[in-house]
């Protein structure tokens, strides 16, 4: 017989009432098969949901099939799974928003594993991989499925079932999946009618000059929104701008050492948001808050210019900066060591963009006339 309780947190008043229905803490299933007792972890809060989970557990066992489980002592659910999983990716320094995203998708693995009754790692089979991977078919981003699929087989690495990792071959991008993956440098043109925009969007002065030194700023350096809203200065002693990229706190990768010109770096040190340490950021609010407050900011300001492409916000400041480096005729080495990144990963994202610069320049060579 599955009977659902209740496991109280210690600060919970009804502590040692395990059939307490009334609060929210953790609810357990608990049976009894072969002379052993096992404890599934419900994976709610709510008793009447874990009722049902009961239930759907209880025909199982009526109809004689013997759910493949040991007791919570010798083996952790999935849930319990997850957790250690995410604790291990935390301290190896991956950023929040990645985080997020990891506990996104792998909770949605442990819900749908709940409704077919399943709630241990070894009760995965490559069916209810395949099964679950078709849950994402919804998503339009070919890129999306790949990240996810890539999360997903590192937690079957970790829980010891890669013997499923065979059945997920690789996912294709589509057409638009690569049209949405390639760079969309801004026109200098383009880029006069934005700057010309931001008093219009933003006519409070002081957020109007802090908008455009922004810009200024991503254009010239080619820094991601993280970087640029953190940047402190510290960074730009010198005249020099000097970071380790935010995405790559924890490793000896990400450093960016750029000459900044002197009218840019001036523009910097007037700027002012009441922060002796940082440009752009107080300080105080959440970072990954606080950016994304900005590239809604930054989001609607090229909506008024009429240069919004949904998708690519911030980014396209990047690809702008990388367009007139490469049209200056700087290496894709180059290039990587200024945005502190791999020369693969340039390649990988920017190689159409240099076969255009180079084109242009293969264009200009004298030509033999006869």
């Amino acid at each position: 017989m599955v009977t659902v309780y209740a496991r109280h947190s210690g600060k919970c008043p009804h502590e040692g009432k395990e059939f307490y229905r009334g609060c929210d803490c953790p609810k357990w299933l608990r049976y009894s098969l072969s002379g052993k007792q096992h404890r599934i972890a419900a994976s709610t809060r709510t008793w009447t949901v874990a009722e049902e989970k009961r239930e759907e557990l209880q025909k199982r066992l009526d109809a004689g099939d013997s759910p493949a489980v040991a007791s919570s002592s010798e083996q952790a659910t999935i849930s319990a799974a997850i957790e250690t999983y995410l604790i291990a990716k935390t301290s190896e320094g991956i950023q929040p928003a990645t985080l997020r995203k990891l506990r996104f998708q792998l909770s949605a693995l442990e819900k749908f594993m709940a409704a077919r009754s399943k709630f241990f790692p070894e009760q995965l089979t490559a069916q209810d991989v395949i099964e679950y991977r078709a849950t994402w078919d919804g998503w339009k981003s070919g890129l999306t499925r790949q990240k996810a699929q890539t999360n997903l087989r590192g937690f079957l690495k970790a829980v010891g079932r890669a013997d499923l990792l065979s059945v997920l071959k690789s996912i294709k991008l589509s057409r638009e999946d690569y049209a949405r993956l390639k760079p969309r440098p801004f026109t200098e043109a383009e880029l006069k009618r934005l700057l010309a925009q931001v008093p219009v969007t933003f006519p409070e002065p002081k957020k109007a000059a802090r908008m455009t030194a922004l810009i200024h700023l991503m254009v010239s350096t080619g820094l991601a929104i993280r970087d640029a809203l953190q940047l402190e200065r510290a960074n730009l002693e010198g005249g020099w701008l000097r970071i380790q990229r935010q995405k790559m706190q924890q490793t000896e990768k990400g450093k960016v050492t750029q000459k900044l010109d002197e009218s840019l770096a001036r523009e910097l040190e007037t700027v002012t948001n009441g922060n002796s340490r940082y440009v752009f950021w107080n300080g105080n609010s959440d970072a990954f808050v606080a950016s994304n407050n900005l590239l809604a900011d930054i989001g609607q300001l090229m909506r008024d210019a009429g240069l919004y492409v949904k998708g690519n916000v911030s980014h396209r400041f990047r690809d702008t900066a990388v367009d007139f480096w490469l049209g200056k005729g700087e290496s894709l080495s180059t290039v990587a060591m200024l945005l502190g990144n791999t020369v693969a990963m340039v390649e990988k994202h920017y190689a159409d963009l240099a076969s255009k610069r180079m084109e242009e320049r293969l264009a200009k060579v004298p030509t033999r006339s006869w």
